[in-house]
């Protein structure tokens, strides 16, 4: 609403559009969506675990020494074998490893999801940042420099009212002090200008110029739907993958049911015709490890019982974080019309003084105050605009929906 002071203005469709352009060209984005697309890959190959294994192999085995009696031995007594081998491996039961590998995929995978939302998410707020940031300190600076030219002229007034004994050279020496005051505060608001325009290119890969001021209307109403946040959405997802994670490391110590079939051709570098097909069923289980898979079991128990204690520890942060935000869009917005009249009144009280100055010759050490304290009022003013919509902004950021804001479909 502050933006009444200057002509240039965007509306809400015209930033959206802008700040959406250059979301999918950071390289933030472009990671985030490199492990999505791992993690969905990983799920794929998951799911494949159930089907059977298909594998071949050539066995060369030939004698390097050999102490047997080809009289009485009863080894066989070949001496070489260049033998060809097929075989399929179709695991029937593994104690529950396919099933929980699967579904540990999956979690995963949904967190990639979540992962890469709050990126763009979060990439939206630094974007708004940057860019509100850029076009406050550019308009204050510039709002800066007009009031120092309609001071600026009272110097060589001043100067010269001292040079005909018109007024004591202390006063010219306090006026001078608070221009050069004003004129250091004007530098410290260039520098700020120049490190918010350059932020501005490095992001928006674009030159700056001023734009003008987003008119985005805050509305929040009392039927919003809260929902969790990002953080806490993962801290569930990653609870629920180490319930997984642990069921996995048990399928280890149980038994593992299979049927194998495997066909052999003897000797393929001969002239001959020997092969045979093998089959059956296979059946492993351990017996004894001294005690290392029940500590393994046990290690992963806990880690799964601290990720679900990190749950708790994220919804009561999420909570304390929201009405936080809450709060300060409360007070900024009510702040924002008593800051606006104490500018107006400011800037009302500096055109007074410099009309009165121009026609009675008062002292121009008045109209200086009055110009610091119209600018303070005016950079106070729009910093309070901005912390009022980042905090709009965070607050559906907190709640997952800063995205649907700005229109963007992942």
């Amino acid at each position: 609403s502050s933006s009444e002071f200057s002509k240039e203005y965007l509306n809400e469709e015209s930033y959206i559009s802008f700040i959406k352009d250059h979301i999918f060209l950071q390289p933030e984005y472009k990671f985030a969506s490199a492990v999505q697309n791992e993690k969905r890959l990983l799920l794929r190959s998951a799911n494949r675990e159930r089907l059977p294994t298909i594998s071949g192999r050539i066995i060369n085995d030939e004698v390097i020494d050999r102490k047997i009696n080809d009289f009485s031995s009863i080894r066989k007594r070949q001496d070489d074998s260049f033998d060809a081998v097929a075989e399929i491996n179709q695991p029937l039961y593994q104690g529950g490893k396919i099933n929980s590998e699967i579904r540990f995929a999956r979690h995963q995978s949904n967190n990639s999801e979540i992962e890469k939302k709050l990126t763009t998410s979060n990439l939206i707020l630094e974007a708004n940042s940057i860019f509100v940031q850029a076009m406050i300190y550019d308009y204050i600076y510039k709002y800066a420099l007009n009031l120092l030219d309609n001071l600026m002229p009272f110097k060589e007034k001043m100067k010269n009212r001292v040079t005909s004994g018109a007024i004591d050279p202390a006063q010219y020496a306090l006026f001078l002090a608070r221009l050069n005051k004003f004129q250091s505060s004007i530098y410290t608001l260039e520098a700020k200008a120049k490190t918010n325009s350059t932020n501005f290119e490095n992001t928006f890969n674009q030159k700056f110029i001023f734009l003008g001021f987003p008119m985005i209307p805050i509305i929040i109403e009392n039927n919003f739907q809260l929902r969790d946040s990002f953080n806490l959405s993962l801290k569930e997802n990653q609870y629920l993958s180490s319930i997984e994670n642990v069921k996995i490391i048990k399928s280890e110590y149980r038994p593992q049911l299979g049927i194998k079939a495997r066909y052999t051709e003897y000797d393929i570098n001969k002239d001959v015709d020997d092969s045979d097909i093998r089959g059956g069923l296979y059946l492993t289980f351990p017996i004894f490890d001294f005690g290392r898979g029940r500590a393994k079991i046990q290690a992963s128990q806990a880690r799964s019982d601290a990720a679900k204690i990190e749950i708790d520890i994220e919804r009561k942060s999420d909570k304390v974080n929201e009405s936080s935000i809450l709060s300060i869009i409360e007070s900024s917005n009510k702040a924002i019309e008593k800051l606006k009249d104490a500018f107006n009144d400011t800037k009302t009280q500096r055109k007074i003084i410099n009309e009165r100055i121009m026609l009675t010759g008062f002292s121009p050490i008045t109209l200086v105050e009055a110009s610091e304290n119209e600018l303070s009022q005016l950079q106070i003013l729009l910093e309070t605009e901005f912390t009022l919509l980042s905090k709009f902004y965070e607050f559906h950021h907190q709640n997952q929906s800063l995205i649907n804001q700005f229109k963007m479909a992942l």
